[in-house]
């Protein structure tokens, strides 16, 4: 038999604390040979990001790897030191593809120079030899003019081209393992299903091995020979990805199935609204002018076509598409922070542009995809979750603390979280404090805009049932937007399907997602991966 191309035998990761070591992952390990694919699940917390970190050597700085081995192509990783690991594996033989690529890509470099470095650095190759192969990586990626891509920068790409961007990045070197964190958590679905067949062809083409690491069983089935499931820290169930989904032993896995059923599961009945409509879009229309550079000429981009909906009282609409489809666009200028080029949206009877910025915050109030970078990391939970009252000065100074910490318990977060920091906090924390901060004002309207894409399926549950139940208790209206179906149909009354810039079809979120009309709706639904039901035993 050949020696595998990885072997990770009892790893463990520790972290220095105040109170000592504090052991995050523990008898991890992992045998992966040339050309498998194995995938890493599990909820927030549960040590699989951080068991790649550490073989990557990208651990934060207080963490450390207190116990164990790594073997790699025979050579154990944990014996080299910086200089050499970084000389002889990272980039080279080892690659990291990154859950957000719009934080890992370098904004001031270009794409081509960002290509490059690597090559340059590993194989001291010239500039115009680490061109070529730029050229041809993105070419690989299926980035479309891809020689006019090595002029451009991150921010001028979607975020499927930034992910392909890394993707080739990544491959430049022609690495034997190729590590994939949450590669399309942020995508939409048929970007999704893309970036997916693209690293599947792209593994058979190089012969590479990789790890997947995500949260989306669906992703794992697709791509996976193997799984690994882990919980707090701790392995808790290995095998074959087909047997494991469908045949599971341990109550963790089945428990992340039955929460993934559930969510599938929910196209119900639309709850009975009022007919009052609380918010009103009427024709709406807005156009972006790009700059085209110093030698290029600049371009107009119709974002939003004429568009017009109503929203009713204590209603959820969902408004998905993929992206640059426009359903972002039209969440800006719902939430005031862009203006339309025509038309009007209406709360009540009040043009938006008629109310000054506290009025209609005290009205409408988002959520956004990724709380981490919308919490201010310098401010603990209790300052950020009760500024809004000190803003709108709602209540006496001496009853703020207590109607934050009222609010924090409302979605799940006990007093000591009062005075703690973002960075202490989970994902799913993270987002509670995100929907306790919008929801301490008690607005009529609450804008989600994917409430729940970075999170575990098991996390994902717990805040869409909490999201359900403060509709019900504060009678709010919601306007949702996100890329993942099941998410949809959890939430959703009513669907408008986006493409373009106009909304292609509409209707109640039962109807809509299992019976779409449209081809684009079609194609959109077809995109969505699914797991086989398991024999829960």
């Amino acid at each position: 038999m050949t020696e595998p191309l990885l072997k990770i035998c009892n790893l463990a990761v520790s972290f220095k604390t105040h109170y000592g070591q504090l052991e995050v992952t523990r008898g991890f390990n992992l045998t992966l040979n040339k050309g498998e694919t194995v995938g890493i699940v599990g909820e927030s917390g549960s040590g699989k990001t951080m068991s790649m970190l550490a073989m990557a050597r990208l651990l934060p700085g207080q963490a450390y790897v207190s116990s164990g081995s790594i073997q790699f192509a025979g050579a154990d990783l944990l014996d080299l030191n910086t200089s050499e690991f970084h000389q002889q594996i990272s980039g080279k033989r080892i690659a990291m593809i990154f859950q957000e690529p719009m934080t890992a890509l370098n904004p001031v470099y270009t794409i081509g120079r960002q290509l490059t470095e690597t090559m340059l650095l590993h194989e001291n190759a010239s500039q115009a030899a680490a061109n070529k192969r730029a050229i041809e990586m993105l070419e690989a990626v299926k980035m479309p003019q891809a020689a006019l891509r090595m002029e451009q920068y991150p921010h001028q790409m979607s975020g499927g081209q930034q992910q392909r961007v890394m993707i080739a990045m990544a491959l430049m070197n022609k690495p034997d393992l190729l590590i994939a964190d949450e590669p399309t958590t942020a995508l939409d679905v048929t970007v999704q299903d893309e970036i997916i067949q693209l690293l599947v062809d792209l593994q058979i083409r190089f012969g590479m091995a990789m790890i997947i690491i995500s949260h989306d069983l669906g992703v794992v089935s697709r791509v996976s020979e193997n799984i690994i499931v882990m919980c707090k820290g701790d392995t808790v169930e290995t095998g074959k990805t087909a047997k494991v989904l469908t045949s599971p032993t341990h109550s963790y896995t089945k428990g992340l199935l039955e929460c993934l059923w559930k969510l599938e599961d929910a196209h119900g009945i639309a709850k009975q609204s009022s007919t009052a409509a609380v918010l009103s879009v009427n024709n709406i229309e807005k156009t972006y002018s790009i700059s085209g550079g110093l030698f290029r000429k600049s371009r107009t981009i119709q974002a939003v076509k004429p568009t017009s909906f109503s929203v009713f009282s204590g209603e959820t609409l969902a408004i998905v598409g993929e992206s640059g489809s426009g359903k972002s666009t039209i969440a800006k200028i719902i939430n005031g922070l862009i203006s339309t080029d025509q038309g009007q949206v209406l709360l009540g009877e009040t043009p938006i542009e008629n109310m000054s910025d506290k009025d209609r915050a005290r009205v409408i109030q988002p959520i956004f995809q990724d709380p981490y970078s919308s919490l201010n990391p310098s401010q603990t939970i209790g300052y950020i979750v009760s500024r809004p009252l000190h803003i709108h000065n709602t209540i006496a100074a001496s009853k703020i603390k207590k109607k934050a910490l009222e609010t924090l318990e409302k979605v799940g977060l006990s007093s000591d979280f009062y005075h703690r920091f973002p960075s202490q906090l989970s994902g799913g924390q993270r987002q509670r404090v995100a929907i306790a901060r919008a929801i301490i004002l008690e607005p009529k309207i609450l804008i989600c805009d994917e409430p729940t894409s970075a999170l575990d399926v098991s996390i994902q549950e717990q805040i869409l049932d909490l999201l359900c139940q403060l509709q019900k208790d504060l009678n709010m209206t919601m306007i949702v937007i996100s890329h993942d179906m099941a998410v949809v149909g959890y939430l959703a009354d009513r669907v408008f399907i986006m493409h373009n810039g106009e909304i292609i079809e509409s209707g109640e979120a039962s109807k809509v997602l299992k019976h779409p009309e449209t081809d684009y709706a079609k194609k959109l639904m077809a995109s969505v991966y699914s797991v086989p039901r398991a024999k829960i035993l």
